[in-house]
């Protein structure tokens, strides 16, 4: 390829000119030894990773993390097949992991988890993931600074551009949030490729323009936003090129914008299938100019003074959808930052790179196009800053060279602002610390955020069920509380958010279960309806309705027939419903077999638990519930054969222990063996050494005890059981136990 010239980077107050000798562009400090070339970038790795190990100690949060740590069906093996779907599976799902589509990113997180801690419950502990993060926004940093080597001929440009992307407080959300790894991947390749780029043109070897174009696309399968590489490159050739407007200088760009153009046409594809892309009625068009206009000066701001961050950022008004008129006056802000990118393009190259630079890259993000619930993110400006980091640097280098014996002075101011970055960033990880830190401090700075508030009732939630279900009854109902408010803070800010009201109804419901105050009920009842009201095809609310009607039959059964067969046909309905709309729901399969089993209908029963086996074999529910079942049909050795198999998944399972008790005393009773007695009390003895407080446990062991002719063992149950008030022991005490 016919060898270009080059030129040098210019301060403010510097006319472009011809750098001599090889063509390339020369080096401020060529000469310079190894050690005082790289120490400072040495320093600022070191810095760098010395700031982000404040977040070695966060957890996985409830932000998508779950989806690439936990839930993705190409996680839990690495082989062949599986790298493959990550490329090229036909299911959506698969493929188009939360929206994007990003197969190389997938494939680090598969090797994260298949070679991480477990913990107990089986997930991946959430360091490795974290660490592997903080390596790859450590090499950027690195190839961030040959970068600036090779374009700029004055020290403060790699020094300043590379310590302000490391230390910058608004990439904590890019390097410490988990399944932010698709950004520091693809951009550790982007810059890479960019490195290669200027290196082809530096020295006209063609194998580095190769590679580059090799790199640029692993950049894309790790993110679609690699694309605006384009654009980068471009303006490189811009900065550093004579006869930059010689068309036949840019030909080379063809592969680039080819690539660029596969990759886009892919990634709106993926954000199509995953209802990434956001509704184009929200707003109008013209609104939006506003939001994208306020958009492009809050990140500035925020680079300046990285303060009042949060993960998400929510649009004013939601509810009526006005644009406030502050938003308005950005507009002509960001057309006049525009039009002077522009009109410096021959005063000053620096300026002209550093503005465009930002724009470019910054510009498809800024909301013109609906993406997301959010109008900008702190994550959107990870790469776009290095060209607000370019005008800052340029900024400090004309302030030193137009008062000179001030310069020590700026080193100085600019130090100090360095630290605060380091001291900002620190505590920003804080707050990614878990879930319920990062969504008070969200909702803590704006109410307005819907998501936020449904996120945090939904930690409270889980917190709730893993941690105080079983062992703490109040603390189990006081997170479902402040779960419920949560929601309702949602709900205020927006009146239709359907899965608000889900959630809360699921609260609700929770509530009931453990204090039975008919209030809770009649909420979740309510707050179903209302989410199924506000979208007709929303699953999970038919599901959770179908569970309420179902515990009014079970209410019903043996006090008035009627009302149960009532409230058991709505039950089905629902259940009914909820598969037709999503068949991937497949709890609603095991739950309707119960619902059947209840009602009598064993036959049904049977053939949603068979279904739902063929979904989900390891679940020690489905054989306790299918063994029940067999018992209705009288199919006492199947029946047995599905306790046993639960019981080798969980040898402590009571629903398992109980339900075989019945099965045994079902074959006393048909066989007339007392054996089968002694083995039904045997294993209700092993359920009241699990529920000792259960006086049924008692009443039915005793009356096995009483059966197998062991009189002084049945009264002695009999006795405990009238103790805790199960009226149905007292009139065997009087008959079979001289009446007390």
């Amino acid at each position: 390829m016919k060898k270009g010239k080059y030129i040098r980077g210019t301060d403010l107050s510097d006319s472009p000119t011809l750098s001599s000798g090889t063509g390339g562009m020369a080096l401020a400090y060529n000469g310079d030894g190894f050690i005082a070339r790289y120490m400072p970038i040495i320093v600022i790795l070191i810095i760098t990773a010395f700031v982000y190990s404040y977040s070695l100690d966060n957890h996985a949060t409830n932000w998508d993390d779950d989806k690439y740590t936990e839930q993705s069906t190409l996680l839990k093996t690495l082989d062949k097949e599986t790298v493959w779907r990550m490329f090229t599976s036909d299911d959506p799902d698969e493929i188009y992991c939360m929206g994007n589509y990003h197969p190389l990113t997938m494939l680090t997180l598969n090797i994260d988890y298949h070679f991480s801690d477990k913990q107990p419950n089986g997930k991946a502990y959430p360091i490795r993931f974290i660490v592997v993060n903080i390596i790859l926004h450590i090499t950027s940093c690195l190839l961030l600074y040959l970068i600036c080597l090779q374009l700029f001929n004055n020290k403060i440009y790699p020094i300043v551009i590379a310590l302000l992307f490391g230390i910058h407080t608004l990439h904590v959300e890019s390097v410490t949030w988990i399944s932010e790894r698709k950004d520091v991947l693809y951009t550790m390749f982007y810059f890479l490729s960019m490195l290669l780029y200027i290196l082809y043109r530096r020295k006209s070897n063609v194998v580095y323009y190769v590679l580059s174009l090799i790199v640029f696309i692993l950049s894309a399968l790790s993110k679609g936003q690699a694309v605006f590489l384009t654009v980068s490159i471009i303006l490189v050739d811009y900065l550093i090129l004579e006869n930059y407007l010689d068309w036949k200088k840019h030909l080379n760009k063809i592969p680039f914008i080819i690539v660029s153009m596969v990759f886009g046409l892919i990634s709106i594809k993926a954000q199509a299938a995953s209802t990434a892309l956001a509704e184009t009625d929200q707003y109008e068009l013209y609104q939006r100019i506003a939001f994208g206009s306020n958009g492009f000066l809050q990140y500035i701001w925020r680079f300046i003074l990285p303060v009042h961050l949060a993960n998400l950022y929510p649009y004013p008004d939601i509810i009526h959808r006005t644009v406030p008129v502050l938003y308005w006056l950005t507009v002509p802000i960001f057309v006049i930052a525009l039009i002077s990118g522009l009109f410096l393009y021959k005063k000053n190259k620096i300026v002209t790179f550093g503005i465009l630079f930002f724009i470019g890259n910054i510009f498809m993000l800024l909301q013109f196009i609906p993406v997301g619930s959010a109008m900008y993110s702190d994550r959107y400006i990870y790469i776009p800053s290095v060209g607000l980091s370019v005008l800052m640097a340029c900024g400090l280098e004309w302030l030193c060279n137009k008062y000179f014996k001030y310069r020590q002075v700026f080193n100085i101011i600019f130090s100090i602002y360095a630290l605060l970055l380091c001291y900002l960033t620190i505590q920003r990880e804080k707050v990614w610390h878990d879930s319920l830190t990062l969504w008070s401090d969200c909702v803590s700075k704006y109410p307005e955020a819907v998501i936020g508030w449904n996120n945090l009732g939904t930690q409270y939630n889980l917190l709730a069920d893993s941690l105080y279900k079983k062992t703490d009854p109040e603390r189990f109902v006081e997170y479902k509380k402040n779960a419920i408010q949560c929601f309702t803070e949602g709900i205020k800010y927006k009146p239709d958010y359907t899965n608000a009201f889900f959630n809360r109804g699921k609260s609700a419901q929770d509530v009931f279960e453990v204090n039975k105050d008919s209030t809770y009920w009649k909420s979740a009842f309510d707050d179903f309806n209302t989410a199924i009201v506000s979208d007709l095809k929303f699953a999970p609310a038919f599901h959770s309705r179908a569970l309420i009607y179902d515990g009014r039959a079970e209410a019903f059964q043996g006090v008035n027939e009627d009302s149960a067969k009532f409230y058991t046909n709505l039950a089905i309905f629902d259940f009914d419903r909820a598969i037709e709309l999503d068949p991937k729901l497949i709890e609603v399969y095991i739950n309707r077999g119960t619902t059947y089993g209840k009602s009598g209908n064993f036959r049904r029963s049977i053939e949603d638990f068979n279904h739902y086996e063929t979904l989900n074999p390891n679940s020690p529910a489905l054989y306790s519930n299918r063994g029940l079942a067999y018992n209705g049909v009288k199919d006492y050795d199947n029946a047995l054969k599905d306790f046993a198999r639960c019981l080798e998944m969980d040898s402590l399972y009571e629903g398992a222990l109980f339900n075989r008790s019945i099965t045994y005393r079902l074959l006393g009773d048909s066989l007339s063996e007392k054996k089968y007695y002694l083995l039904a009390a045997g294993d209700l003895s092993k359920c009241i050494s699990l529920s000792p407080d259960k006086p049924s446990y008692y009443y039915y062991r005793g009356i096995c005890y009483l059966v197998a002719d062991d009189r002084v063992g049945a009264c002695s149950d009999f006795h405990e059981a009238s103790n805790m008030h199960f009226t149905p022991a007292d009139n065997l005490i009087k008959q079979y136990c001289n009446g007390r």
